[in-house]
This record gives structure tokens, C-alpha cells and sequence, in this order.
């Protein structure tokens, strides 16, 4: 297995679905925004004419801005639905060999769960660690710098 390979996939459609109910309250809302902002524009002038009160003025620049807030919070919303699109494939986190599978298909899995999904021994670079009795130090270092071409250990 290589990094970046995937691992599993988790059931996107609830995030599909959730992701298409954000872009049309997106739509919606910058449907309404750009009609306030009309009357907005329209309100400046007849406050102009002595038609209207400044009062109906500040209150129609108010809801603009309440919707241009709107419009902000539900892309935000659509920014973090693709987000949890992405985290629906798993890949691997680094190259190795694929040893002990920990769920199968079908398993329920939480973010929470202390047990990954399989477990991936890296194998280059690999450390190795083992013993050696202190009379075969010397032996050890010596074959080492022949095989390295004379490089001090």
C-alpha cells in the first residue's frame, strides 16, 4: 500500500443530500439580498424626494446587512459540508504493509473510535533494534566500514 491510497469510503449521500439543502438556502438568500439591496437603492431616493423617512432608510440598509450575513453563514455552511465530502474517503497516512484489517464493510465507525481501520506497518525506512553481546561490538563495526566503503560508524 502506498500513501495516499484509499482505505475506505464512508456513505457520502446524508452529506450529497445536506450539501444540496445549503445551496438552495444560498440561493434563496442571495435572491432576497439582491431585492433588498434594490429597494435599498430605491428607498435613498425617495429619502431624496421627501417621500420617505430616513428611518424606513436605515431600516431597509439593516436588513441588507442582515442578509449579506446570511449569505455568508450559508456559504460557510456549504464550505464545511464539501469539507465533510472530503473526509468521506479515507486514504492511508504513510506506505507500508497492510497487516491486521480492524472493521469491514458494513461496520459502523465513529471519529471517536479508539481502534483504527487496519493496521499499516511501514517498512522503509525501518528500524530495526536487537542485541549484541559487547565481545562482538568491534566485529560489527569492522564489517560495517568494509561494506560502506570505509565510513566511520
Amino acid at each position: 500500500m502506498k500513501e495516499g491510497d484509499l482505505l475506505a469510503e464512508l456513505d457520502p449521500r446524508p452529506f450529497v443530500v445536506a450539501l444540496s439543502q445549503m445551496e438552495g438556502q444560498l440561493a434563496r438568500d442571495s435572491a432576497t439580498l439582491v431585492d433588498a439591496k434594490l429597494d435599498d437603492a430605491r428607498y435613498v431616493e425617495l429619502n431624496k424626494e421627501g417621500v420617505i423617512a430616513a428611518q424606513q432608510v436605515d431600516t431597509q440598509k439593516a436588513t441588507v446587512g442582515q442578509l449579506e450575513g446570511a449569505v455568508r453563514a450559508d456559504q460557510a455552511q456549504i464550505d464545511n459540508q464539501k469539507l465533510q465530502l472530503v473526509y468521506c474517503k479515507i486514504t492511508a497516512p504513510l506506505s507500508g504493509r497492510v497487516g491486521l484489517r480492524l472493521v469491514d464493510q458494513g461496520n459502523i465507525v465513529h471519529a471517536t473510535d479508539a481502534t483504527g481501520l487496519v493496521v499499516i506497518t511501514q517498512v522503509q525506512p525501518i528500524a530495526v533494534l536487537f542485541t549484541l553481546p559487547e565481545d562482538s561490538l568491534q566485529d560489527v563495526i569492522q564489517h560495517m566500514r568494509m561494506r560502506r566503503g570505509s565510513r566511520s560508524v
